[in-house]
């Protein structure tokens, strides 16, 4: 227990590419389908963007720390 896991090969950082993609068009999907009854276009929208803006984000931190080693 308390064993920390470093992401130190490609293809860990593929499978988390592959996660976070996976979890964002799930989250745009649950949240287009339950949440957004309320909104008009341009806020889905802004929704849409923001979130690709993080997960854009997460994914860019995994492969930058990689093509700096």
């Amino acid at each position: 227990m308390g064993e920390v896991v470093a992401m130190n090969s490609i293809g860990t950082r593929i499978a988390g590419t592959i996660i976070a993609a996976a979890c964002w068009l799930a989250f745009i999907v649950i949240y287009l389908a339950f949440f957004a009854n309320g909104f008009d276009f341009w806020q889905r929208f802004a929704v849409f963007i923001a979130s690709g803006a993080i997960v854009f984000a997460v994914i860019a931190v995994l492969w930058v720390k990689w093509a700096l080693k």
